[in-house]
């Protein structure tokens, strides 16, 4: 006989990504397409793949306007650990301990 595992009330609804900077708040793709494509574009550790990264979790539009490719890195970094955190549902602070300065 076949065993049947009923997963229906197992899931929880999905929720959004949202990281704000000042008054705004961007919406973050949680999928795990997303969090696949940010990871593996993120562990490649140049510039234009972390551009690329958050670029792709955020969209195009909240790219433009944050103004990514215009900041300097070490607000990259910080931008990186927060869109991470969205993704993963945890704090900004549990992301950034996982990388310390050098």
């Amino acid at each position: 006989m076949t065993n049947i595992i009923n997963l229906s009330d197992k899931f929880t609804p999905e929720e959004k990504g949202i990281i704000q900077i000042g008054k705004k708040k961007y919406e973050v793709d949680k999928s795990v397409e997303a969090v696949m494509r940010f990871e593996e574009l993120a562990d490649k550790q140049s510039t234009a793949a972390v551009v690329n990264a958050i670029e792709g979790a955020l969209g195009e539009e909240a790219s433009k306007e944050i103004g990514i490719r215009k900041m300097g890195y070490p607000n990259l970094k910080v931008l990186m650990a927060g869109v991470s955190a969205a993704m993963q549902n945890v704090t900004y602070e549990e992301v950034s301990a996982r990388f310390p300065e050098q």
